[in-house]
């Protein structure tokens, strides 16, 4: 088995604009004075009642604390068919506080501070009265897009796909408080102030993002609005997170016989696998050999140390051993991972709302300085349910803010989070039941390894039962990323084995069995239970840690997202859910596989080698996205070590060629619409290629508008988009872009310019942040598969990058 090649081809930097688009603006006949009429007297009354608020505020307050801004819902006019001119209601005037969909129009939440009313006034005046040189309505394209302007309530800022709750029920919500130009302990000294006068309760602890203060509050929502109006600081009122407590025959004395004959040989590579779960009894005897006892965090020091749920446990042996049905006849097994734990739940409190973001992250920290390690897979098969359609939530924002590289934490982390299951509760209805059932929090995470399961069990020996689904199918009960907005990532990215269920047809009944589960260490063995069963996405998320620890033991000097990207570019789509969707002639019907089922199943010879099934080449590199002035910057245009000859002798034998794009970005949570500075991604990156007829001139051309500024007479080419898979649109969800072209050797020959290029980010906007010089790091994984010579072009790769190496430079234009 030969290595992947882990290379730095030749490269040019060249100066980068993106290809304009052209957006047409559609006309509008509104009646102008009508609706001038109809906006001015529907700001009039929200300002009213905001003024109202700020004198009972005064009335309950101290002077200092009283708030001096308006807060208004400005709702976008189903008769416009432009959308709202959001990046109107962003300036020194007026504070841009959340986007959301309110009755299905777009609502932006905005402060307008009181000594700057005036000028907004102003603004709908000049509407009504003044034209521009051109004869239109001053403002025509804000007004005119505005439907109404109302005083904000906690309605306004409910963002959840579940239904409001009654107003006087009292319940645990997140609330999420703007922190723009506010220090973070007198945000909360406001809040204390108010929380005493609106008798609602503050939860200790909190998450903080870049202009964002997270916390939790247990109130009504008639609390709620006078906690609102004396601070003026809500911006989002979502659901608490509250995780999913759902959580078995060789007999004792030959399960311990087995055990203690196993040999284990552990790898100098050992990749530690922190288990961020219940806990974990490190004193199983299949466990304390390959467990570090001084990693073992609990985020509560009052918390009973152990595991007393069993499911940490359960997680560490699959994590380390793989399925132990498979290892049962084999006494020798390999370890590459090393087992910690991360206890983040416990067994009293795990149905209480809680601030998960900030529990993740005060143990990772722990666990960080106890053992400092620059490969270290975090595995979390603990969720919470999810509405919010694929929006980032504080848990997920944590999860992604602790992934990436930032000024104050220049650590990169990996984490393999469970996609989640629904419960099993109605009829067998494979896979529309899966796609209806949202991909769970914190698995929305950008930056995190999201796994589902296929149904990787199909021998049932039950009397009156049958397979609930067939093998290599969708698991049952693997959620999807098919009911969240359009332009969300791509949830699963990759499905392992789960198990399966038993389906009694006549009472439409369903039920675990053990021939159907994930044989793993129990909790419980003090007792003479030294194995039990689990199954679904968490046992799915333990195996991919399994997999990746094979992977990076074997690639110690990989980055996270590197290891990340292998695993999806690895992988393949099992039969039965590939011919769900087959022959995936249209996109849509590409989309729906990848959100059901991910990029498939990882294949571990594919991760480990190449010159077998294919060839794998690896570049990690790094960009600057843009300017200091805020401009896109550059683009990174590669001359890949090419086997031209060996690729041409295929003639027109079909070829396959993958390419993963791999990073992390840094986030900023908060719904604040599509401007582009409150884009949550910090950047992005996308990756093309040359098609067969373009030369490199031709095909830098053919992407980058800056070229064609700079060489006006370069030929015009067309791409062979056609033959992706995904395509451009499609894979460019996310923070790893990975694709599929098929064709002929001779096409594939001519196939070796690979570009990297920016586009926007906040990064790019948020001049505020001196953060438009930032570099990003990614990796690009490139293979070549055929039928039958994979070997001899591994071999001219070999001799070519042996050629290139004296010869290697940086070119920048």
């Amino acid at each position: 088995m030969k290595k992947h090649f882990k290379i730095s081809p030749s490269k040019s930097l060249l100066s980068y604009r993106s290809i304009p688009m052209v957006v047409r603006t559609r006309d509008t006949n509104i009646d102008r004075a009508e609706h001038f009429s109809s906006i001015r007297a529907s700001f009039d009354r929200a300002v009213s009642v905001g003024r109202n608020n700020i004198a009972f505020a005064q009335s309950r307050l101290e002077a200092r604390d009283v708030p001096n801004t308006v807060l208004l819902s400005i709702s976008e006019s189903a008769a416009n068919p432009n959308r709202l001119k959001i990046e109107s209601l962003d300036n020194n005037n007026i504070e841009l506080l959340s986007v959301n969909t309110v009755d299905g129009l777009c609502t932006a939440n905005v402060a307008i501070p009181l000594e700057r009313i005036e000028r907004f006034s102003n603004t709908i005046n000049q509407y009504g009265h003044e034209n521009t040189s051109s004869g239109n309505a001053k403002n025509k394209p804000l007004i005119e897009s505005i439907s109404e302007i109302r005083s904000t309530s906690i309605r306004d800022l409910w963002f959840s796909n579940d239904p409001i709750p009654d107003e006087s029920e009292v319940r645990t919500y997140e609330l999420w408080f703007t922190s723009k130009n506010l220090d973070f302990d007198d945000i909360e000294v406001k809040l204390a102030t108010a929380a005493n006068i609106s008798n609602l309760t503050i939860r200790n602890g909190r998450i903080t993002f870049k202009d964002r203060l997270v916390k939790l509050v247990s109130a009504s929502l008639e609390q709620l609005n006078t906690f609102q109006v004396l601070t003026n600081l809500i911006v989002e009122v979502r659901p608490a997170t509250t995780v999913c407590s759902e959580y078995i025959n060789m007999s004792p004395s030959e399960q311990r016989a087995w055990s203690e004959g196993l040999t284990l040989t552990r790898s100098p590579n050992a990749v530690p696998i922190c288990i961020l779960d219940s806990g974990v009894n490190i004193g199983h005897p299949l466990l304390s050999p390959i467990s570090d006892s001084e990693v073992q965090v609990q985020y509560d020091p009052s918390w009973s140390a152990g595991d007393q749920l069993g499911h940490g446990t359960w997680m560490a042996g699959t994590s380390i051993y793989g399925d132990l049905k498979h290892q049962l006849t084999n006494m020798e097994v390999e370890i590459t991972g090393k087992v910690e734990s991360g206890k983040i739940i416990s067994g009293i409190n795990v149905n209480d709302p809680e601030l998960y973001g900030l529990i993740t992250s005060h143990v990772v920290y722990s666990v960080d300085s106890m053992s400092p390690s620059d490969k270290r897979i975090y595995t979390l098969a603990v969720t919470a349910d999810y509405t919010l359609l694929g929006a980032p939530s504080s848990w997920s924002a944590t999860i992604d803010e602790l992934a990436s590289e930032t000024p104050d934490d220049p650590t990169t982390r990996l984490f393999v989070v469970s996609a989640g299951n629904f419960i099993l509760n109605s009829a067998r209805d494979i896979p529309t039941t899966n796609q209806n059932s949202s991909v769970q929090d914190p698995a929305n995470a950008y930056n995190a390894l999201t796994v589902g399961y296929w149904c990787s069990e199909g021998l049932l020996n039950q009397s009156g039962y049958e397979l609930f689904a067939e093998l290599t199918d969708i698991g049952p009960t693997s959620t999807s990323s098919h009911s969240w907005h359009r332009g969300s990532p791509l949830k699963p990215e990759v499905i392992f084995e789960g198990g399966n269920f038993g389906y009694d047809t006549g009472s439409e009944f369903t039920s675990e069995f053990e021939d159907l589960s994930i044989l793993t260490t129990s909790h419980d063995f003090s007792n003479g239970d030294y194995l039990t069963y689990f199954g679904e996405t968490s046992a799915a998320t333990a195996l991919a840690s399994h997999f990746i620890s094979k992977v990076w033991a074997k690639y110690p000097d990989y980055s996270p997202e590197t290891i990340r990207g292998l695993v999806i570019h690895s992988a393949e789509w099992p039969e039965k859910l590939l011919s769900r969707f087959a022959p995936l002639r249209t996109k849509p019907d590409v989309e729906s596989l990848l959100r059901l089922g991910g990029y498939g199943y990882p294949n571990l010879t594919k991760a480990l080698s190449s010159g077998d099934r294919n060839v794998n080449l690896v570049i990690e590199d790094s960009i600057q996205p843009y300017t200091s002035d805020g401009k896109l910057n550059e683009m990174a245009l590669y001359a890949l070590p090419w086997p031209s000859n060996e690729l041409s002798k295929l003639e027109n034998e079909v070829v396959k060629l993958r390419v993963t794009l791999s990073y992390f970005i840094e986030p900023n949570p908060g719904e604040r619409g599509w401007s582009n500075k409150y884009k949550y991604c910090s950047h992005g990156l996308r990756f093309e290629l040359n098609s067969a007829e373009e030369d490199q001139d031709e095909f830098s051309y053919r992407i980058n508008q800056q070229y064609r500024i700079d060489n006006p007479d370069t030929p015009r080419t067309d791409s062979d988009s056609s033959k992706w898979l995904l395509g451009q649109k499609l894979r460019s969800h996310g923070s790893i872009h990975s694709d599929i072209w098929e064709g002929t050797g001779r096409e594939l020959a001519e196939k070796k310019f690979l570009a990297v290029y920016p586009v926007a980010g906040w990064w790019k906007e948020l001049r505020t942040e001196n953060r438009q010089s930032s570099v990003a790091k990614y990796s690009l994984i490139v293979s070549i598969e055929s039928s039958s010579n994979n070997l001899d072009i591994y071999n001219e790769i070999e001799n070519l990058i042996e050629l290139e190496i004296p010869i290697e430079t940086t070119v920048t234009i």
